[in-house]
């Protein structure tokens, strides 16, 4: 049964509003840099103390300063950038660096906690104590990640962060993507007493031909769209971040609608409002840049055009598409409009 309709809005305000907030503490670190560069302090050494030296020492300097030193070739001492505003929230690509979180809130809501309408009491803790390490196992790797991008960024102007799809906002978002969907696989928020025995493997029935096929035609369509985007300066230059979330976008499409469009055509509803959903989506953000100057649509941007050049005002706009269609997608399946028509049930009986 498709969820109902108030459910569907309390359920797309919360995750919005988690992800509005979650983003807001990221902008928050980019405000305490300032117009200054985080910069490791070696005069404490090399690992840091924080978090069991994950992180480096880092101290804040005027980044007039660092530049000056850093172009200096009298000065042996060179300051290592650690971060600039910017690295954490991605007000430049607000619209992308939204989704992220979006898909992350929903997943953590909808299909582990059972938000709004299937909320179990008796399997509520154990659904929270998954979340919980989720969330620690997410800023355990994201430690990891930024104490090794802080030993390879050697090169004195280096930033950490310098396309959308690295910004420390999204590496925590995506770690914490990950780890909801592995605790899923594992059952650790559904297990009890009663467990279901395996089913018995020698009677399944394969159809890993079809499947291959059609997950082929899919990844070759999608390569085809990729490269059109990169020729046409519709998605950034490195196209290995915007093509990995399209192949992201084929395994979650053929999870959520089937392997063939035979089973597609059953599922116009959820499709539909995967597509519909991500056309509007994308007019939401390029007037929220228009009204605050300050978050980036990510398309058809003036930040973009300004930091980057005119003909690059439209290299997120690949990565915005493929992020919302699976945001869309994970909707529709969340409120339980993906499946099979009525009509189509019906047919099947």
């Amino acid at each position: 049964m498709p969820m109902k309709l108030t459910n569907i809005i309390l359920l797309l305000v919360v995750v919005t509003l988690c992800s509005a907030f979650s983003m807001r503490i990221f902008q928050g670190l980019d405000e305490m840099m300032g117009d200054q560069y985080w910069v490791v302090d070696t005069t404490q050494g090399d690992h840091g103390w924080y978090a069991m030296g994950l992180l480096p020492h880092v101290k804040k300097v005027p980044k007039d300063i660092v530049k000056a030193a850093n172009t200096d070739p009298n000065v042996k001492e060179k300051y290592v950038i650690y971060a600039q505003s910017g690295d954490f929230a991605g007000n430049s690509v607000y619209g992308i660096c939204f989704g992220i979180p979006l898909i992350m809130y929903l997943i953590w809501f909808a299909f582990i906690l059972g938000f709004p309408d299937r909320v179990d009491p008796y399997l509520l803790p154990r659904r929270i104590f998954t979340l919980a390490a989720i969330t620690i196992c997410s800023i355990l790797v994201n430690l990891f990640l930024m104490r090794i991008a802080a030993d390879f960024a050697r090169d004195p102007m280096a930033r950490i962060a310098n396309v959308a799809g690295n910004h420390a906002s999204l590496l925590f978002h995506n770690a914490g993507i990950w780890f909801a969907i592995l605790f899923s696989a594992l059952g650790t928020h559904n297990h009890n007493a009663q467990e279901s025995a395996a089913p018995d493997s020698r009677n399944w029935q394969t159809q890993a031909n079809e499947k291959f096929s059609w997950m082929f035609t899919l990844l070759a369509a999608v390569t085809v769209l990729e490269v059109v985007l990169v020729k046409n300066k519709l998605a950034l230059p490195d196209a290995a971040v915007d093509y990995s979330v399209w192949i992201i976008w084929v395994v979650i499409f053929m999870r959520m609608y089937g392997f063939s469009p035979k089973y597609w055509m059953k599922r116009g509803r959820g499709i539909a409002i995967m597509v519909v959903g991500t056309l509007l989506t994308l007019p939401v953000f390029y007037l929220l840049e228009r009204a605050t100057g300050t978050l980036g649509a990510g398309f058809a941007s003036p930040i973009l055009t300004k930091a980057l050049g005119a003909e690059n005002s439209n290299i997120g706009l690949s990565l915005m598409v493929s992020i919302y269609l699976i945001f869309w997608m994970e909707f529709a399946t969340a409120i339980r409009m993906n499946g099979p028509a009525k009509s189509a049930a019906v047919e099947k009986h």
